[in-house]
């Protein structure tokens, strides 16, 4: 073999050993690029997931079985699917244990929460529902805008799920969260059933909106079921047609600071009305005989309108007393005036006490456990709350709160509400030995006045009435009133104040009163004046939150 052909073989063989390694080169590369364009376990969950969303149900199949059986996206999955199929135990078995679960991404996390909800639902736990549509709001919120259309959908499902339940089951159901805004959807199902009420289906959804100025729901649902309102046109505020006398006990000094924030409040209402009336203020030591005397001097001087006077002893002589004003005496009592043009309103803990009555008879409760001290507030509450309890039918147990087995007796009394008869630093103390599942309720007097206040963590849950400027002070309504009471305490003088405000605007009512009767959105509440001059109040609901007083629907 020459030279030329021995270097011709030798290439050949060079070449074809060399096919094997560009072979397994070319392998190797391939292997690569594959290993590059893998699928992860998330891609075929949300591979699979969009299958379902399209109502695909063998594509989701076929990209589930991608996914490892052992991964928390298979169970996700398998707990879709067997909510699909209507087998919600299978899908209760498979996800409630996920919730803990923190590899999963958004948007399994939305679809965990979604299919949770639509279980709970068949099962009409209509509290559980919300609860898991209300997490997958909050997360879908996070992945916007590409979630809008779900997150639309969805929340237009928790609506659906608390608009078609009864008053009384809102009210229920909002006493067993403390969610806020699962909280703002009950309260905006509990307003929307005001709708057709004028003006208190106004003041509901006004509620609404300062009770809850961030909720998910208020440039969605609430905005389409409360359309924004045509302004009424203003109309020229009537005035007071004489010289007004202020006829309050001044001159004691314990009463002093009560009288001084009432002619506060009357002053700052007529100021706002731009009312030039004359006042006169006649300073009583709250003695009947000197009060007699100064009432009649107020009449000799031309008093057209008298407020006062305070305690139910002036107010007794008074009433037989002839007169040619308008008396307005700023106490409710059982007497009844023998005189023309006499009129009785005041802070009436009989109202307040009714009114927890109708919100625990609304609910269905029928025994009640009233926890009171031996002091004389707390004694005198407590039997009032037991006679208009007990004439409503409901069954009733005392403890007393200076007794060390509290907790003892609450067990035995197989209570269905709890009342507290005391004031707010005696509720503080009661309140840790009472159980937190029981609705526990109590009066204005339970709060001190300071909306976020750290000493009222114990009261946490408690339902209570109170007076609309107590409780509801951002009320833009109220803005003309806050300079005038800007120094006053909080608390009990604050309450006097809206009662002195009030009485102005029961004043010019009382002047143009008609058959029909009319009605005061007041601080002090919402005050009815009937056709013959009973004067009545409902006042506003608040309980006791985490961090500060909580606004509630009206019950």
């Amino acid at each position: 073999m020459n030279t030329q052909i021995k270097l011709s073989f030798m290439l050949l063989v060079l070449i074809l050993s060399a096919i094997p390694s560009i072979f397994s080169i070319s392998n190797l590369a391939h292997a690569e690029q594959n290993s590059k364009i893998k699928k992860s376990t998330e891609d075929y969950f949300a591979e699979s997931y969009n299958c379902l969303k399209k109502n695909d149900k063998p594509c989701a199949q076929i990209a589930a079985a991608g996914i490892p059986s052992q991964s928390p996206y298979s169970r996700l999955l398998c707990g879709i699917f067997a909510s699909l199929d209507g087998d919600f135990d299978t899908t209760f078995r498979e996800l409630l244990p996920l919730q803990t679960n923190k590899s999963l991404n958004l948007q399994a996390s939305v679809s965990l929460h979604t299919s949770l909800a639509l279980a709970y639902e068949n099962q009409s736990d209509s509290l559980r529902a919300i609860e898991q549509r209300v997490i997958a709001d909050g997360l879908m919120l996070k992945i916007l805008p590409d979630y809008q259309e779900e997150m639309s959908a969805n929340e237009h499902q928790i609506w659906e799920t608390v608009s078609v339940l009864s008053k009384a089951n809102l009210t229920e159901m909002r006493g067993n969260t403390a969610e806020t805004s699962i909280q703002g959807w009950i309260d905006l199902a509990l307003a929307a059933k005001y709708q057709s009420n004028g003006d208190s289906n106004q003041q509901a959804i006004d509620r609404w909106h300062l009770a809850y100025p961030d909720h998910p729901a208020k440039n969605s649902i609430a905005a389409q079921l409360f359309p924004t309102l045509s302004t009424k046109p203003e109309v020229r505020k009537a005035k007071l047609k004489g010289t007004v006398a202020i006829l309050l006990p001044f001159a004691k000094a314990e009463l002093y600071p009560i009288s001084d924030a009432i002619e506060r409040g009357f002053t700052a209402a007529k100021k706002i009305a731009k009312d030039n009336a004359d006042v006169k203020i006649y300073a009583s030591q709250a003695m009947p005989e000197s009060t007699i005397k100064l009432y009649q001097q107020a009449l000799k001087e031309g008093a057209k309108y008298i407020i006062g006077p305070l305690t139910k002893e002036e107010i007794e002589v008074i009433s037989h007393e002839p007169n040619q004003a308008s008396t307005l005496m700023l106490n409710k009592t059982q007497i009844k005036s023998s005189q023309p043009r006499q009129f009785f309103y005041g802070l009436s803990t009989s109202d307040e006490i009714q009114q927890i009555i109708k919100i625990a008879q609304n609910l269905g409760m029928h025994k009640a456990t009233v926890i009171a001290s031996n002091t004389d507030f707390s004694q005198q509450t407590s039997q009032e709350f037991k006679d208009y309890w007990v004439a409503s039918g409901g069954q009733l147990s005392l403890i007393s709160a200076d007794n060390n087995d509290i907790k003892k007796q609450m067990i035995e009394s197989a209570s269905e509400m709890i009342f507290i008869a005391e004031k707010s630093e005696n509720a503080r103390l009661i309140r840790t030995a009472l159980p937190t599942n029981i609705p526990t309720f109590g009066l204005s007097e339970i709060f001190s006045g300071v909306s976020a206040n750290a000493d009222d963590a114990p009261l946490k849950g408690i339902l209570f009435v109170d007076c609309p400027w107590m409780i509801d002070r951002g009320n833009p309504k109220f803005s003309g009133y806050t300079e005038a009471a800007a120094d006053l305490p909080p608390g009990e003088m604050q309450r006097w104040f809206a009662l002195g405000a009030d009485s102005y605007q029961i004043l010019i009512a009382l002047d143009r009163l008609t058959s029909e009767g009319t009605t005061i959105d007041g601080l002090s509440g919402k005050i009815s004046i009937t056709a013959n001059g009973e004067i009545r109040r409902s006042l506003d609901y608040a309980s006791f939150g985490a961090e500060s007083i909580i606004l509630e629907a009206s019950q």
